[in-house]
């Protein structure tokens, strides 16, 4: 599924890394959120000699999870489709500006 298909109020699954959503929220029978395994990406190792055998790790890979929410406020937090401008950074003005402003009445507004 492509992030075209979903609408604003679907909760979907979101990969972060790759920042797109992976499906939409599964439901079990108590109305609770299924949660989505990530995939496990096997690292290799850089072994010099064959014939030594391979450390085994100290502790267990943690379990991650998929986070999940509505498609709306994913896409906000994750920015699914591409670059979001932000709304209030239209507001801000420049530095030089703001220190001249001060120097010349110190609360303005």
């Amino acid at each position: 599924m492509s992030d075209t298909e979903f609408q604003p109020d679907d909760f979907v699954y979101v990969d972060p890394d790759a920042r797109t959503a992976v499906g939409l929220v599964e439901w079990d029978k108590d109305g609770n959120a299924v949660p989505r395994q990530w995939p496990r990406v096997q690292k290799e190792s850089k072994d010099d000699a064959d014939d030594k055998p391979k450390a085994k790790p100290f502790r267990k890979p943690r379990v991650r999870y998929y986070p999940w929410g509505s498609y709306r406020t994913m896409s906000k937090l994750y920015k699914l489709q591409g670059k979001v401008k932000d709304k209030d950074t239209e507001d801000y003005i420049q530095l030089d500006v703001a220190i001249n402003k001060l120097q010349e009445e110190p609360y303005w507004n």
